[in-house]
């Protein structure tokens, strides 16, 4: 224990007590820091900070991690505390990119090539910084706009300065945008279209050849995560009051209890997509007229369908629905047109 912090007692500035407490605070095996406590005591700093504040110089000290190695270079506990924080701005700094990075899927990620899916705002500021996509702007209202229309982002940054050469600067870093339904757009980091799937040729030409620069298989570019984002996907739409929702041609798998929420939609088309069952909720649907399902996987449907006497239309060629569950629904909706498969129109 260092002679000058026993100085403190002999001289009545403290107590033999608030000595034995001050110790305590002290983290390190020799006590190296107690004349510097009972300093900034006597100063009148909050206990409970200083107790952190050397805490945690102890340990940066420990890591290797700081510059001023002798507590006493500082003459007021106000610069410890500056200097101590920030080091923490910074290592929370790093912790908050670390966590920021797992809200992101990596596709590639090579010497040449760098391919990332951002799945939150964060992730899609952090991966697309230095650009003047909209998605990175620093209000969310354009990510929240495309993420929950189900549109997936790739965001591709070239390493290699062999590729680098072939291609314009604003073509270093790029966004691909992907389509629930399989349309693609890539933008440059000005922003600006540089090619898509669809529409005239030359731009679907432009793509191919993007493609063919970077070296990489445009098939790795397609619609993500979309059963997943499902049902934030419905409640973001449930706040804009719409009265008919089409997620046609998306691949989606199955269809969220959530739907139930939406009394408002008049038309709900869900044909050409995967969906093997359909949620008892959507029986509460009370303003529901249309109900396309055309070409699914569903096998039964939930009980409440037989309940919504307002359906006029109802879509249902291209399931594996037996003839007798499509005679009893027949039977419960007499008034509603029913499109089914030939075979069970018998």
């Amino acid at each position: 224990m260092p002679k000058d912090a026993l100085q403190y007692v002999r001289r009545g500035l403290i107590s033999q007590s608030d000595f034995g407490f001050l110790k305590e605070l002290d983290p390190s095996p020799t006590k190296k820091y107690l004349s510097f406590i009972i300093k900034s005591y006597l100063a009148g700093v909050n206990l409970d900070l200083l107790g952190n504040r050397i805490t945690e110089y102890d340990t940066l000290l420990n890591r290797n991690q700081v510059d001023r190695k002798d507590i006493n270079a500082f003459k007021t506990f106000s610069q410890l505390d500056e200097y101590v924080q920030a080091f923490n701005n910074i290592r929370s700094g790093r912790e908050l990119k670390r966590e920021i990075k797992k809200e992101a899927d990596v596709i590639m990620d090579t010497d040449d090539i760098f391919i990332v899916v951002p799945q939150s705002h964060e992730s899609s500021c952090l991966y697309g910084a230095g650009t003047k996509w909209c998605t990175t702007a620093r209000n969310n209202v354009h990510w929240e706009k495309y993420f929950y229309n189900l549109i997936t982002f790739y965001y591709v940054q070239v390493r290699s300065e062999k590729i680098k050469n072939r291609l314009p600067a604003d073509s270093w870093k790029l966004a691909i945008v992907v389509y629930p339904d399989g349309r693609v757009v890539a933008y440059d980091a000005a922003d600006q279209v540089i090619g898509r799937n669809f529409g005239e040729v030359k731009q679907t030409v432009r793509l191919h050849n993007l493609f063919k620069s970077l070296r990489v298989d445009s098939s790795i570019f397609i619609p993500r995560s979309l059963d997943e984002r499902m049902e934030d996907y419905l409640s973001y739409k449930q706040q804009e009051g719409l009265k008919e929702l089409d997620v046609s041609r998306t691949g989606i798998t199955m269809i969220p209890e959530a739907i139930g929420g939406m009394s408002q939609l008049e038309r709900l088309i869900l044909s050409e997509n995967k969906i093997q069952v359909l949620p008892e909720s959507i029986g509460l649907l009370s303003n529901l007229k249309t109900l396309y399902l055309f070409h699914n996987q569903l096998t039964s449907l939930p009980q409440s369908l037989s309940d919504m006497k307002q359906l006029q239309w109802l879509g249902l060629t291209g399931n594996m629905l037996s003839n007798k569950s499509i005679r009893e629904l027949k039977r419960a909706l007499p008034d509603t047109r029913i499109y089914q498969d030939k075979r069970e129109a018998a």
